[in-house]
């Protein structure tokens, strides 16, 4: 833009201002809060109602899912009248089909959540409890949505046994990287001890390239001893880094290789306080911010937090789009998946909390700061220009 005579400097300061605000691509954006409001195009405003298809029901039966980056879609794994992974459009809700599941058998329950890598294959594990060569503990494994063929095992392992009570994998899983280096965490309600150590307070952190290599962390300083902090959800942060949930305190933990069952390899670096029924949780940096979502397992209420200093932990905003009468979540499981990006302020929220059906929210960040200082700095300078014509 070029000042002329014919333009009134002041005019063209709220013009230079203006444009400033455009070339930022803050001009509409909420300045001063952060919002989620509902993705409107997916399901009913944003929500899809438990029995608004097969793989979205009351019955416990899909108790984690994943996101994928390649396609934007959804993976739900639903065990209601046999076991399916569902494929649910990222966008509109709608079912596009269903993963060949043959050989999908065994363990305590023989799915549960999904984690989907960065080049979009696909992991599935089971539910495994106690110790036996039967029933060991299983990650299946899709190359893509398109797979037609049944799964591979990706990971299986049979689980190391307890001098009392029993180790338990699956209620909580996540997964980082892709293709050979690809890996997985995952927890649940593991109790008694090993050697002589207490089995509270752990994760394993597993292999996916067949190898099966895995290292259990557990008796993990500043964790409860009386029940797993790690049991109900698990996040990656980073490549040594998870978070970890089971409601009250989630724990940002680092992890470095060591030997299986660990007691020395893990340190919880930052605990953010949140509800008591806050479980499924997932993290992003968005913005400049790192943020970690929850979802409540008794309302659905989602909440997000500034967690980039963990000592002083920031609530940014809550919300929902559920109504009417919720089924209960006795057993406090579901998912949580950022999903897509949609500018550098905002990105997609997927939630479910088990029996409650699965939500889907747009979070807005705050403006960049560098927008601000942009925008005060011409309305500073329109000041001066208004106050010196008037005079």
């Amino acid at each position: 833009m070029r000042f002329s005579a014919t333009m009134p400097r002041f005019a063209f300061l709220l013009a230079a201002a203006a444009a400033a605000l455009s070339l930022s691509g803050s001009w509409c954006s909420t300045a001063g809060a952060q919002t989620l409001s509902p993705l409107t195009t997916f399901g009913s405003s944003g929500w899809l109602a438990p029995g608004s298809n097969p793989y979205v029901t009351t019955g416990n039966y899909e108790r984690g899912m994943g996101w994928n980056p390649v396609t934007k879609n959804l993976v739900v794994p639903s065990r209601n009248l046999g076991n399916f992974v569902a494929i649910i459009n990222g966008t509109t809700g709608i079912v596009s089909g269903t993963l060949n599941t043959t050989g999908v058998s065994g363990g305590t329950l023989a799915m549960m959540g999904a984690g989907v890598s960065s080049d979009g294959a696909i992991y599935v594990p089971n539910l495994q409890s106690g110790s036996s060569v039967a029933s060991p503990f299983k990650v299946y494994k899709w190359v893509s949505e398109s797979d037609t063929r049944a799964p591979t095992i990706a990971f299986s392992s049979v689980l190391p046994a307890t001098t009392t009570g029993g180790w338990r994998f699956g209620d909580a899983f996540d997964v980082y990287g892709s293709g050979t280096a690809a890996k997985f965490a995952s927890a649940g309600a593991t109790t008694g001890t090993s050697g002589g150590l207490a089995n509270n307070g752990n994760f394993m952190i597993g292999q996916l390239d067949g190898s099966n290599a895995n290292t259990i962390y557990r008796a993990i300083p500043n964790t409860l001893t009386s029940s797993n902090d790690y049991r109900l959800s698990v996040a990656f942060v980073d490549a040594d880094t998870i978070i970890g949930n089971q409601g009250a305190s989630a724990k940002i933990t680092d992890f470095v290789a060591a030997t299986t069952l660990s007691n020395t390899g893990a340190i919880v670096t930052g605990s953010v306080a949140i509800g008591a029924s806050d479980r499924p949780l997932d993290y992003t940096v968005l913005n400049g911010q790192a943020l970690m979502a929850v979802v409540n397992t008794n309302s659905s209420l989602i909440s997000v937090y500034d967690i980039t200093n963990p000592a002083a932990v920031t609530l940014l905003t809550t919300g929902s789009t559920v109504s009417g009468a919720l089924s209960g979540n006795a057993n406090g499981t579901g998912g949580l998946q950022w999903g897509e990006m949609l500018s550098p302020t905002s990105q997609i929220l997927y939630a479910m909390s088990t029996n409650q059906g699965i939500q889907a929210m747009v979070f807005q960040a705050v403006p960049e700061p560098s927008t601000y200082a942009m925008l005060g700095g011409a309305f500073a300078l329109i000041g001066v220009m208004a106050s010196r014509k008037r005079s």
